[in-house]
């Protein structure tokens, strides 16, 4: 039996009927092109005989396809890397064997070669005859031989199943790989960095663009070797990316397992592009002083004359990401580019402004893309992101192109999405597969047209804005046309800030204070949104009020919901306080509005039902997991005036209805509509 048949049938067989009587030589190794299905077995095998999480097992597979490479790079002969019938026959009956010997002396070699990757004495977690197994398996492959697509398709089935980590630090998604490299068009001649490279998916899918972009004479292993830099913090993660390289030609020198916060300034200014997906949904922060003292983003900021400004003092702890994004930018030379992923929170809420700010003095957007709220959940956090293209100054880009992907190509399982007809029958590519739902080609043409100053398609799509329309937020949904166009109607219409027609409520009342007693308690659960009443009040003992008990509600007062999930939609809770309701104190996550004049109170209340107004509200919330809108931007929303016949009818339909203090669905909804129908007829508001 030669070795290519052994190797088709070992997958199926007992190892035991079918290994050689002696090692493999190097001249009977051959490549492969069933990798996928080789690790496959494998991992199949592992998974049902060992008690190892996936993880682990990945893990443990890496080291042993590390052992194999490196015997194939080392020995030009005899191989180390493979396990004869008698030695398999020891393991099975526990009895002394040469195997384990020579496997541990093969893997002390290898630790030598990349200790920074490899702790020292760090036995295998496998068992010795699930390790028989796998050796068995991989030792007539040469691997070094295996065309290089076919070992990076297998490595990425293989990291497939380990699409969680540690520490926030999550693998990036193919179609935002693919996305991020397409609209930043790396060129032979540009250095690339990953400060947080994961196991590797940014470098390799540079490289593999750029041998289909750039011409024959391309060296993918001398470009390799000099132009390509990963850094990683965690070990274990870390073998992966080394194997990857290794796998394209790396000597082992492009990658460093380090921590990227610190030790890099002699890289400073040095790299033509980064990219790079940072740690993020962590809510640990780096405390180390040594860490921090050298960031901007770990000093506290203050505001002087509208803008932010660096203390000298220092915070006592800083998130990963915030200052990773400092490192990206101290990484790029002047006119270098940056893509980077970044949960949405950074882009927009507001105990962030400092570090756009700060971002923004140093870097030009070129884009942003928001990427669908599922995109990250198969692989282990449901944080909203997006995508950023910047470029480092100095230069002078004039626009921004923005952009929403809302099909990314597969579902919050992770299983793959396809485009359907009128019929629901899946759509055929004309090779005839199935053709997956995504956005992606579509953003990456229109993003082609904008930078080769061809006009696109300005909708809620893909669209461009000044950079000097750019405020302090950076989320692509502030931008959107439609409410930018919402907004030029309500203005031309003589709509005024709702802060001209109210006061906001700031002041905590002091009822803790008090020894004893019971108070009537109001939450966002006791407001029914269809009829705009104050439904249900608790009483409570002083002792028990929850900590968000906050403003004590007068007479004529209005409350708003202003966090939560219904925050902007249609069933966001506002009432109007009656005299019943008065003395009570609200949560705060209500703003509670007061001194009502120079408009309809009633009106206003209606009005803030609206589908008017709530995409004005909805349009300047932060957050996804919690949404909420601060008292600040709430006090922005435009109010139109109509008539005051008008406000006047409006409100007279809401008084009668909480008159008769009728609870039903349908009375709210008519009385919503026909606000909204009023609006819209007197203020030519869609």
């Amino acid at each position: 039996m030669n070795p290519s048949q052994h190797h088709a049938q070992s997958s199926h067989l007992t190892p035991a009927s079918l290994l050689p009587p002696t090692l493999p030589q190097f001249h009977q190794l051959h490549p492969s092109n069933q990798l996928t299905t080789i690790f496959d077995h494998c991992h199949q095998y592992i998974y049902a005989n060992e008690g190892l999480l996936k993880t682990s097992i990945f893990h443990e597979l890496v080291k042993l396809l590390l052992l194999k490479l490196y015997d194939e790079q080392h020995h030009s002969n005899a191989l180390s890397f493979g396990i004869t019938a008698n030695e398999y026959q020891a393991v099975s009956t526990q009895q002394p064997n040469t195997f384990l010997p020579r496997l541990t002396a093969l893997f002390n070699q290898v630790q030598r070669c990349y200790a920074q990757f490899i702790p020292a004495h760090t036995a295998s977690r496998f068992t010795p005859l699930t390790l028989a197994y796998v050796v068995n398996q991989l030792q007539w492959l040469n691997l070094t031989q295996t065309p290089g697509d076919i070992k990076g398709s297998a490595f990425q089935t293989l990291i497939h199943r380990h699409q969680r980590s540690e520490r926030g630090a999550f693998f990036t998604p193919p179609p935002v790989v693919q996305l991020a490299i397409a609209l930043i068009d790396p060129q032979p001649h540009e250095r690339i960095i990953d400060p947080a490279c994961g196991s590797g998916g940014f470098l390799i899918a540079a490289l593999n663009h750029l041998t289909q972009q750039s011409l024959p004479t391309f060296n993918r292993t001398k470009y390799i070797q000099h132009c390509l830099m990963g850094i990683e913090f965690n070990p274990d993660v870390a073998q992966a990316a080394l194997l990857r390289l290794l796998f394209e030609g790396g000597s082992g020198s492009e990658l460093i397992c380090a921590n990227s916060l610190i030790g890099l300034e002699n890289q400073y200014n040095q790299f033509d592009l980064v990219l790079t997906n940072p740690p993020f949904g962590n809510k640990g922060k780096v405390t180390d002083r040594t860490i921090l003292r050298p960031y901007q983003l770990a000093k506290k900021w203050q505001k002087v004359n509208d803008t932010w400004q660096p203390t000298q003092y220092e915070l006592s702890g800083q998130t990963p990401d915030v200052l990773l994004l400092e490192q990206c930018v101290n990484l790029l030379r002047p006119g270098g580019r940056l893509a980077i992923i970044l949960p949405d929170g950074l882009l927009q809420n507001n105990s962030h402004a400092p570090m756009r700010v700060w971002w923004r003095s140093h870097m030009d957007i070129c884009a942003i893309i928001s990427l669908p709220q599922e995109t990250f959940v198969p692989y282990g956090t449901s944080i909203k992101t997006s995508l950023i293209i910047a470029q480092k100054r100095p230069t002078h880009r004039a626009y921004c192109f923005m952009a929403r992907i809302k099909h990314i190509g597969y579902t919050v399982k992770g299983q793959p999405c396809y485009q359907r007809d009128a019929h629901g029958q899946i759509i055929q590519t004309a090779a005839g597969s199935p053709l997956i739902d995504s956005d992606i080609n579509t953003i990456v043409h229109a993003f082609t047209a904008f930078t080769n100053d061809q006009s696109i398609a300005d909708d809620d799509r893909h669209f461009v804005v000044t950079q000097t329309a750019i405020t302090s937020r950076l989320d692509v949904e502030f931008y959107l046309p439609s409410g930018q166009h919402l907004l030029h109607q309500l203005i031309n219409a003589g709509a005024q800030p709702l802060s001209e027609f109210v006061q906001f409520v700031t002041k905590a009342d002091s009822f803790r204070f008090t020894a004893a007693g019971t108070i009537r308690y109001i939450a966002i659960a006791d407001v029914d949104y269809r009829t705009m009443q104050v439904i249900r009040q608790q009483l409570l003992n002083v002792s028990d009020v929850p900590s968000r008990a906050t403003y004590r509600l007068c007479e004529n007062d209005i409350i708003v919901a202003i966090a939560g999930a219904n925050t902007g939609s249609p069933r966001q809770a506002t009432a109007w306080i009656g005299a019943d309701a008065a003395g009570a104190i609200c949560s705060n996550g209500f703003a509670v509005l007061r001194a009502i004049h120079d408009i309809e109170p009633l009106f206003l209340l209606a009005y803030m039902r609206t589908a008017t107004c709530l995409r004005q509200i909805k349009r300047l919330v932060t957050g996804h997991a919690i949404p909420a809108i601060a008292l600040d931007d709430l006090a922005t929303v435009l109010v139109p005036i109509p008539p005051v016949a008008e406000q006047r009818r409006i409100a007279m339909l809401i008084a009668d209805m909480q008159r008769q203090q009728r609870i039903l669905l349908m009375t709210g909804e008519q009385v919503i509509q026909a606000t909204q129908h009023l609006l819209t007829a007197q203020c030519r508001v869609v």
